[in-house]
């Protein structure tokens, strides 16, 4: 908290096609965190099912012209047109399979406060399950909501934070991509996310490439911290 309807400082979107429960993880961990940052929601229904579509806290139903497409151009479309329906300028895109720790968001908010040439990210604490580009903070806290462990993830959580000292601005070179927070002007300026995977690359890389030619710096604010169980809804429930 705190979560707000109006004067929200920062707009925060997340996709969802077919799980609800992924849904309710994420906006719990949100929910339930300690920063202060005023923040609204808006959730995008991707090519979603109809069962997702009639929750009542999706903000856009995004349906692309041919729902068989290939997954990830879909993806960065509805990434796109997120950041472009959100009623703030700045915007804090994350994963539905991502579960935050105390002030995750006024950190994203503190580093982009002190240096506005920079795009943060945030310190992710990956399950495993796929190759992590931050491997020494992997650690398998549950693969799905049902079976998270929370009070071992907060305490993990809580020595990282511990040994990384307090202030919010602290950062390190940028390795991951989400959750990511922009500034919508400048995430158009760079040309926002490929509709796809460029050749030899992923969408998220190009993207920073875009912004680092543009003169910014990829960081992660380290104080930020994530958990990130990877392939969320693609994976569970079955």
């Amino acid at each position: 908290m705190p979560r707000v309807e109006r004067d929200a400082e920062v707009t925060l979107v997340v996709l969802v096609y077919r799980s609800l429960r992924w849904l309710d993880w994420c906006m719990e961990g949100v929910d339930e965190s300690d920063s202060l940052t005023r923040y609204r929601w808006l959730i995008v229904a991707n090519d979603a099912t109809d069962e997702v579509r009639r929750d009542p806290r999706i903000g856009l139903d995004f349906r692309n012209d041919d729902p068989s497409e290939f997954y990830i151009n879909r993806v960065y479309r509805a990434w796109n047109t997120g950041v472009m329906e959100a009623p703030t300028q700045l915007v804090c895109m994350l994963n539905s399979d991502m579960y935050p720790y105390g002030q995750w968001l006024d950190a994203l908010m503190a580093v982009k406060g002190v240096n506005n040439k920079t795009v943060p990210t945030s310190l992710l604490i990956e399950s495993g399950r796929l190759p992590s580009a931050m491997p020494n903070t992997v650690k398998n806290f549950g693969m799905n909501p049902d079976e998270f462990r929370l009070d071992e993830f907060l305490r993990h959580a809580k020595s990282l934070r511990d040994s990384h000292g307090f202030p919010n601005v602290l950062t390190q070179p940028g390795r991951l991509y989400m959750p990511i927070l922009v500034d919508r002007q400048e995430f158009i300026d760079v040309g926002m996310y490929p509709e796809g995977n460029p050749p030899g690359t992923t969408g998220d890389k190009d993207l920073i490439r875009r912004y680092e030619e543009a003169g910014f710096e990829h960081v992660t604010a380290i104080n930020s911290i994530v958990y990130h169980v990877q392939t969320g809804e693609q994976e569970w429930p079955k």
